[in-house]
Parts: C-alpha cells; structure tokens; sequence
C-alpha cells in the first residue's frame, strides 16, 4: 500500500471543515470555478530546529487557495469566509484535532485571506498555512 504524503493529510484534515462548499480541496491545482479549493506548497526552509539526538522539527508552508465569485457583496463573504476559516484552523489545533502526520505539534493560519487574482466574475482568495512537526532521528 503507498504511504500519504504529507500535503495529502493536510488535505484530508482541512476537507473536514464544515464552512466548505463540495467539501473537496485539491493538492497543486485549484479549479477555475467558484468554491473550488486548494493547498499549495510554498518554497521553505524545511527544518527549523535540530535536536541533539539526530531528530528535526520540521515545518510544511502552504497556502490555502479559493476560488470565489467576485463581487461588491461576494467579497464581503469571501472576507468573512476566509476569517472563519481562519477561526476553525485555531479553534482545531487549540483543541487537539490536527493532521494525521507522525509528530505534528500544529496548524495554524500565518495570515488573513487575501486576493491573489481577479477576473471580472472571480477571485482567487489566498490564506498562508503552517504545519509544524517533529520527526525522530
């Protein structure tokens, strides 16, 4: 049996989120239509800290990405999403319910939603993410 990576269980932790619509969130891709989701990996330095056993705590930068209809009042849902989204991500890692990944100390959002692109009927909105965890020697 092939093991997860990574990306793919924070793609499962984050598609439990009750606020999305069709509930799917792609890895690398995100759909040209509304309410359409995605995390993509963001270049980094991957180790943050060495331990003097051999173990590293590691950490994974991503954004999460969502395609949005764009509107006056479309972005004032957008914006509202983006900030209860960014409250659950809090409310889950306060409360222990993290990414299945060996080690994991936590998620957390790194910043608010903000639009990346537009066009005349959609914008893609884009919420920096940090997963944080230890792996042994």
């Amino acid at each position: 049996m092939e093991e997860k990576s990574k990306m793919d269980f924070i793609r499962e932790f984050i598609e439990t989120c009750p606020l999305l619509k069709k509930g799917k969130v792609n890895v690398d891709y995100l759909k040209d239509k509304p309410q359409s989701y995605s995390i993509d990996e963001t270049p980094s330095t991957t180790v943050l800290k060495e331990y003097r056993d051999g173990g590293t705590q590691n950490q994974i930068l991503f954004d999460f990405s969502i395609q949005a209809n764009f509107s006056v009042l479309e972005n004032i849902k957008n914006s509202k999403f983006c900030e209860d989204f960014t409250k659950w991500i809090k409310e889950q890692d306060k409360i222990g319910n993290l990414p299945k990944i060996d080690g994991i100390c936590w998620i957390k959002c790194t910043g608010r939603g903000t639009i990346l692109q537009t066009t005349d009927t959609t914008a893609i909105y884009v919420i920096p993410m940090q997963a944080v965890y230890d792996e042994d020697f």
